[in-house]
């Protein structure tokens, strides 16, 4: 999609420094002190999305490193109990709402949720509502990972419930959409059939039946009451939008809360050339939606011309500039995320090396929309379950170990000292606007974010000296994109920083990380860090 002429080489104005606006001075220029603090930086929004790990390896992670670092919410697999396999998708097909899953047993998940809280990290549960299994065609009951039988011949799903039982025959085929007799979906620009035919293949429930709508809300309800902070809901343009705003009113009314005040991710892959009843704009009335634009604006602009990144939130953001665009508060934004990741050349990913770390700053530091960001697994078949799995369980990973050195079956990419940095930079700069964004040369692009935070990017294959203008004080300043210990620094001078910048690498510099008052770190680089 094209979305108007790049800009050229240019500075953009901001304002002089202002000391007032510093949470920690590091601006001896504006009179301020150094205060000596080591704390970390209060957390705000960011969400890891923790794919396909075991509930048990979460809790602990959350202890040992997303609590630690800023991170606020951690989203996880569906919890849900599902078809067996040994494949990743295979979460993706659900076979009953019972909270014993691949990853773990529901008294792990109400572990999980109570050991992250009280690490300062909300749960996001991935939610599946619009499907529940591929119909087989050889005939008979199956069994999902807990043991529920199931019949996905005849669509009769028995252990879907309700969460008081009040179904106790479950739901049969009567409660699907019956599209052209079963038929799957072969085109999106009919949104009866995107919304009524079968994904894939799999058995679409009739998600504006009484019935339906009373036992998955149900299941939400479970969820929340658990602790869960907020929910991502699959596939979420296969629900027609009026259904999709019941369900979650309804949720509502069942545990006393304003719908509002509920935290509610949708995915919805907005495409121009799809039918119009499918948009992410339809769905903005429920909640905030996923901007798979970002996606691709990333990629394209990472993999060549810097620049091109310079309007970006205008372009994906300003609604009248573009019709298809997300305001900033509404969109849920990423490099990659699973489904990306395995269709080669849609996002940047782990196997882009040097480039993915890079990407992954740019999220971070840039102003426009919730950063999530993906913790995986390494990869050849992208139906690959994760390191492991059998075909009813994924075993547990200690982190600890698994990140104890860079390129093990985990990615590990929560640990790695540029992720750690830049987590720490966005949340000192939340709340504050891009200012004096300079792009000198098509490789090269910088951006202050007021007094409180200066990066740079270099995305070509050439290591690059320049000085660029900058809003932040005077000061020397730690560089957390390369160290966490503040054992690379950087100094601003009369408005002026002059910064060397490695191929495909970047500079981050933020006002709460001087050498007295950066986050304490007793190394350097975490062992994480690939070596690119």
């Amino acid at each position: 999609m094209a979305y108007g002429n790049r800009r050229g080489a240019s500075i953009r104005t901001a304002a002089a420094c202002a000391c007032a606006a510093l949470v920690v001075a590091a601006a001896p220029a504006c009179g301020a002190k150094d205060t000596g603090s080591a704390a970390t930086t209060k957390r705000t929004d960011v969400e890891v999305i923790a794919f396909q790990q075991p509930w048990t390896s979460i809790a602990k992670e959350c202890t040992n490193t997303y609590g630690p670092e800023g991170v606020a919410y951690v989203e996880v697999s569906p919890p849900q109990e599902s078809i067996q396999g040994t494949q990743w998708w295979t979460s993706y097909q659900p076979v009953s709402y019972k909270l014993d899953s691949k990853l773990g047993t529901e008294a792990e998940f109400k572990d999980m949720i109570d050991t992250c809280a009280a690490a300062g990290v909300g749960i996001i549960a991935d939610v599946v509502l619009n499907q529940t299994t591929g119909a087989a065609h050889d005939g008979g009951w199956k069994e999902g990972v807990a043991g529920s039988k199931y019949d996905p011949t005849t669509g009769a799903y028995p252990a879907f419930t309700g969460g008081h039982d009040q179904y106790p025959q479950g739901v049969d085929a009567k409660d699907f959409h019956d599209w052209e007799h079963g038929a799957s979906i072969s085109g999106y620009m009919d949104q009866q059939e995107v919304q009524e035919g079968r994904l894939s293949g799999m058995w679409d429930f009739d998600t504006s039946s009484d019935k339906v709508r009373d036992i998955q809300t149900d299941y939400l309800k479970k969820l929340y009451k658990m602790g869960v902070k907020g929910f991502r809901m699959d596939a979420v343009k296969h629900i027609n939008n009026e259904d999709m705003k019941a369900i979650k009113d309804q949720m509502a009314e069942k545990v006393g809360k304003d719908p509002d005040d509920i935290y509610w991710i949708q995915e919805v892959i907005g495409n121009a050339a799809e039918a119009s009843g499918i948009q992410p704009r339809n769905y903005l009335n429920t909640g905030s939606v996923t901007q798979f634009a970002y996606v691709s604006n990333l990629n394209s602009a990472l993999r060549g011309d810097v620049s091109a990144l310079a309007d970006l939130g205008e372009r994906l953001g300003d609604t009248g500039r573009n019709k298809f665009a997300i305001a900033s508060k509404d969109a849920n934004v990423f490099v990659t995320n699973w489904d990306t990741a395995r269709n080669p050349g849609q996002a940047i990913t782990y196997k882009d090396g040097a480039l993915y770390a890079l990407a992954n700053a740019f999220l971070l530091a840039y102003d426009y929309g919730t950063p999530r960001l993906l913790s995986d697994y390494r990869f050849a078949d992208r139906d690959a379950g994760a390191p492991g799995a059998t075909d009813t369980s994924v075993p547990a990973v200690d982190f600890d170990e698994a990140c104890a050195a860079a390129g093990g079956d985990w990615n590990c990419q929560q640990r790695w000292t540029p992720t750690r940095g830049m987590i720490a930079f966005h949340n000192y700069v939340h709340g504050t606007k891009v200012e004096d964004l300079q792009e000198p040369d098509s490789s090269l692009l910088a951006f202050s974010r007021g007094d409180k935070g200066f990066v740079a990017f270099n995305n070509g294959a050439k290591e690059v000296t320049h000085e660029f203008a900058t809003t932040m004080p005077d000061g020397e300043y730690c560089d957390v994109y390369a160290v966490e210990d503040c054992s690379k620094t950087v100094k601003v001078r009369k408005g002026k920083v002059q910064v060397t910048l490695a191929p495909t690498s970047a500079v981050a510099l933020y006002a709460g990380a001087t050498k007295g008052t950066h986050p304490a770190a007793s190394r350097a680089v975490d062992p994480s860090t690939p070596q690119w």
